[in-house]
């Protein structure tokens, strides 16, 4: 699957927002607005499933984004996937209803940015981010029911938040199963970068092993036939293959007296070669 695609079918159209919003700075990647508007002005069904797992991005991309949702007449059901942050979790509200992923986050924080020049447009940055603030807030308290104070405060203690926070709280209505959340470990390094400084190490320990598909594959990639892949995979990896002590050296080969003829090399075997290579590639838990 695309990190960023919409389906349009006649009865239900599914958008899938697993990506940046906005033009990513780092990859040159991410959900524009008006790449959005293009795509979502084609949808006519009268239902849309709108999957987010997003760290955020650009504010005003994400607004409008937000916005255009609204203003769509579908009926809107948003399943939080992964992480719904920043301005992504304003997006995830546009939703009739919102469901998060048992185990997905849910992130919000004070717009930041950065501004070069005189006092007075440092001035004027702290204005538009208030304004920015304010504007998010009301998304929040709309969905919430809460006071602007609570909400403000969530907003500066840069918040993660569980789905049973969430729907405590009432950003979500309700929660899903659990899913895979390798995906979100993508968007940790731009996370730090831009200054989020309680990213939970949860996000970059949940990567899964692979299965028996994704193990034929790499072996494939790795050069070996499909024969020799499903043999392996059937084999499984040889116990002295598996975990080598890297403080037992092995002992120093005696330099062969001279004149002598050397034996012949033996034969290399040719399926544990590729066990051992496997075994670098996709080593065992």
């Amino acid at each position: 699957m695309k990190w960023y695609e919409i389906k349009n079918k006649a009865d239900k159209a599914e958008i899938w927002i697993y990506e940046y919003i906005g033009e990513d700075f780092w990859t040159g990647g991410g959900v524009t607005a008006k790449n959005f508007q293009k795509e979502l002005a084609e949808i006519k069904a009268s239902q849309i499933d709108l999957h987010i797992n997003s760290p955020g991005g650009e504010v005003f991309d994400g607004i409008t984004i937000y916005n255009l949702l609204k203003q769509h007449p579908a009926k809107i059901t948003t399943y939080i996937d992964g992480l719904a942050a920043s301005i992504a979790s304003v997006i995830a509200l546009a939703g009739d209803t919102v469901i998060m992923a048992e185990n997905a986050l849910f992130m919000i924080h004070n717009p930041t940015g950065m501004a070069m020049g005189t006092a007075n447009d440092m001035r004027s940055l702290a204005d538009v981010l208030d304004k920015i603030a304010s504007t998010m807030i009301g998304t929040y308290t709309a969905k919430t029911g809460k006071s602007e104070s609570d909400v403000k405060a969530l907003l500066d203690a840069e918040s993660w938040m569980t789905a049973d926070e969430a729907k405590e709280f009432g950003f979500v209505d309700e929660i899903g199963e659990e899913m895979d959340l390798a995906a979100c470990a993508k968007f940790v390094p731009a996370m730090a970068k831009a200054g989020f400084k309680r990213i939970p190490r949860t996000l970059n320990a949940n990567r899964t092993l692979p299965g028996e598909r994704e193990l034929e594959r790499i072996l494939r990639d790795a050069g070996c036939s499909l024969k020799e892949a499903k043999a392996i995979l059937a084999k499984g990896y040889d116990a002295h293959l598996r975990d080598v002590d890297p403080a037992s050296k092995p002992p120093k080969a005696q330099e062969p007296p001279r004149d002598v003829e050397q034996p012949k090399p033996a034969r290399v075997d040719k399926v544990a070669e590729l066990i051992v290579r496997a075994n670098l590639i996709a080593p065992s838990p």
